[in-house]
């Protein structure tokens, strides 16, 4: 009978399957025991949590969004996703803070402001991504309760409950969106 040998290399050409060997010293303390399958769960549920940030974060640049699926929503970010949505909704000139859909108009183009009555050089750089003074210290009272913590670290943490200013989502008047027309509640 006639045989046929399949192997293409010779047996010293042979390419050689590279070891798996994990270099754990760049690895966080506690991860540097695990086993292969702990590091692997680890980094799948690393991609989950960031696909499901990814997720949470386009949702939340988009205007319309209600107080309860916000307070849902911000459980699966931290607070860098947080900075990431309002420079997104500035960029699409609509006010940084989540629950708000105001337009953004008369940006300053400065980056600093001074005030001579308290003699004092302010950077604005933040401020001006929101249409209000009511609207930027409202983010910044929930960017102040996220967790800075990676995602997927979150099984060992207490997630905050968090909470609102006032509770409540202010609505302004389309001509002058410095003065609350009324709250809702």
């Amino acid at each position: 009978m006639w045989q046929e040998d399949f192997n293409v290399f010779k047996s010293d050409q042979t390419p050689k399957v590279p070891a798996t060997k994990v270099n754990r010293t760049n690895l966080p303390r506690r991860a540097r025991n695990f086993s292969k399958e702990q590091l692997q769960k680890a980094l799948r549920k690393k991609k989950e949590c960031n696909d499901k940030a990814q997720r949470t974060v386009e949702t939340l640049i988009e205007p319309g969004r209600t107080e309860e699926e916000l307070l849902t929503l911000l459980q699966d970010i931290n607070q860098c996703h947080m900075e990431d949505i309002i420079e997104e909704r500035a960029i699409g000139k609509i006010c940084g803070y989540p629950l708000c859909d105001n337009a953004l108009t008369n940006v300053p183009k400065q980056k600093y402001v001074i005030s001579a009555s308290k003699n004092k050089v302010y950077d604005i750089t933040e401020r001006k991504n929101f249409c209000s003074g009511e609207c930027y210290k409202a983010s910044n009272y929930i960017k102040q309760q996220m967790l800075t913590s990676p995602l997927w670290l979150r099984d060992q943490e207490d997630i905050p409950n968090f909470r609102l200013i006032n509770g409540r989502q202010l609505t302004y008047r389309e001509t002058d969106t410095q003065l609350p027309v009324m709250q809702l509640g």
